[in-house]
């Protein structure tokens, strides 16, 4: 019980000094890495459905697989 108060303190001063230190970071920290709406087929130049019919067929045919195998 006493680590779990210990957790709940951390993640309110965590979340409190987050906020403290948000209007400092939001201009320059928080810009590295936003490359905007990212997707895979957009990144990958095919049309969604190109990458969503095989992986569809891939997962089933494992899922498919792990049952004749008895997992």
């Amino acid at each position: 019980m006493d680590g779990l108060l210990r957790g709940i303190l951390g993640i309110l001063i965590g979340a409190w000094l987050y906020a403290e230190v948000y209007p400092l970071i939001q201009g320059n920290v928080l810009k590295v890495g936003d490359y905007g709406k990212l997707t895979f087929p957009g990144l990958v130049g095919v049309n969604p459905w190109a990458l969503i019919v095989p992986l569809v067929l891939v997962c089933g045919g494992v899922l498919f697989w792990l049952d004749r195998k008895g997992f």
